[in-house]
Parts: C-alpha cells; sequence; structure tokens
C-alpha cells in the first residue's frame, strides 16, 4: 500500500518515521527526536533495512538501507524522503 503525500506533508512524514523507528525500537515515539542519531537511538543496520523496507512499501520508493547511515537524522531523512517522493510523483504525473 502507498500513501500519498503532498508537498506540505514533511511534517507528517517525520512523525511517520517517527512512529516506526519508535516501533521497532520498542521504544515511545517521544524518545526518538529529530536531533536524535539513529546509531545512538539503537537503530543497527537489520533494524535500518526493515525500516527502509517499510517506508519503501509505503511510499512506493526502492531505496537501500544504507540511506539511513547517509541522512541519520529523523528530519534529514524526511526531507531526503521528500524530495525522493516528490520526484517519483513527477515522473508519474
Amino acid at each position: 500500500m502507498t500513501t500519498d503525500v503532498t508537498p506540505s506533508d514533511t511534517s507528517e512524514l517525520r512523525e511517520n518515521l517517527r512512529t516506526r523507528i519508535a516501533e521497532l525500537l520498542y521504544c515511545r515515539s517521544e524518545e526518538v527526536g529529530d536531533d536524535h542519531a539513529f546509531t545512538d537511538l539503537g537503530l543497527d543496520s537489520v533494524l535500518a533495512v526493515e525500516l527502509i523496507a517499510a517506508i519503501n512499501e509505503e511510499y512506493g520508493l526502492d531505496e537501500e538501507a544504507g540511506v539511513v547511515h547517509t541522512h541519520p537524522y529523523i528530519s534529514v531523512l524526511a526531507a531526503y524522503l521528500r524530495g525522493r517522493i516528490d520526484a517519483a510523483a513527477d515522473r508519474t504525473a
């Protein structure tokens, strides 16, 4: 299932990432701040694969797990994904 995300939904995208990461780490979403590095939170490479698989499925993307390491904060990853989602939407429009 893919989720339609409009350009104004960056905050919604960040909240979705926060919720997914909290689920993977078995913690509350409030514990996953925009300024906390994923590695500091305990998100390892195995969990990064799970996170990106879920993101790819939800948003119709084809990202590699390494994107979590090159964009190691929610705010940075959300901005990157926003661009990828917008680019994918432009290709299908």
